[in-house]
């Protein structure tokens, strides 16, 4: 074989050898750039949703604070407020003070003010129950053995929200903000919760384009998803939808 014969094989095997490292590099550092730019978008709008329940969760809270500051709100004259402790369904009447009746016109005008609000309500340690609106069956009822009363009454200094529950008449997602009552001494003598839908948040989240195809989802301590799938995945276990998605 001629020298030269030797030296184009040479010099073909080095340029070809040269194209394929530069291309592997080329290749994978494109590929990396995407995945980074692909990390850096999906955590903008992880950010962005972050933002938005923190603020939207953030005024719902200083409403709740504002509620149980307003004076009516706080009247200790609630012996004859309401309750249901021994309510008959079938002969139940409504007997509403005036004291009451206040009450119920500022929670009222608060639940037709705010969009995303579905009760605004209070109980009270003599198991009285005042809220926005009538209940629509007056059943029993003893609101200090509810979760979001126990929830309110063992933290008494910081206003909580409860677990992410469904909605008895929508079938959104609701979480109740709520607050103790505590007078001068110390004394907890009742609780003030406000209910809230997260439906403007699942149609935040549902509107969210990602690139390449994908949804953001969001979900509880549990997995179950609270929006960003259909509405018949609601607190429904994540992994149904996505197998060894928790894992």
């Amino acid at each position: 074989m001629k020298l030269r014969t030797k030296l184009v094989i040479l010099y073909a095997f080095v340029t070809t050898f040269i194209i394929v490292v530069v291309g592997w590099v080329f290749h994978v550092r494109i590929w990396d750039y995407r995945l980074n730019s692909i990390h850096d978008d999906m955590m903008n709008e992880l950010k962005h949703v972050d933002f938005a329940l923190n603020a939207f969760f953030l005024d719902v809270e200083s409403d709740v604070r504002n509620l149980v500051a307003n004076e009516a709100v706080r009247s200790r004259n609630d012996s004859n407020f309401t309750n249901f402790l021994h309510a008959d369904e079938k002969n139940f009447q409504y007997h509403i003070g005036d004291s009451e009746q206040k009450i119920i016109d500022i929670f009222n005008n608060y639940l037709h003010t705010h969009s995303y609000v579905n009760s605004v309500y209070m109980g009270r340690e003599n198991g009285s129950f005042v809220r926005s609106h009538k209940r629509q069956r007056p059943t029993r009822y003893d609101p200090r053995q509810r979760p979001w009363y126990k929830l309110a009454k063992n933290n008494p200094s910081l206003v909580m929200k409860t677990e992410a529950y469904p909605s008895l008449t929508t079938s959104d997602v609701n979480i109740g903000v709520v607050k103790a009552l505590v007078d001068k001494k110390g004394s907890i003598f009742g609780v003030v919760g406000v209910d809230v839908t997260l439906e403007k948040l699942t149609k935040y989240i549902a509107n969210i384009q990602i690139n390449p195809e994908g949804r953001i989802v969001l979900m509880d301590r549990e997995g179950l998803v609270l929006a960003g799938l259909g509405k018949e995945m609601l607190f429904k276990s994540v992994d149904s939808h996505a197998p060894g998605l928790l894992k």
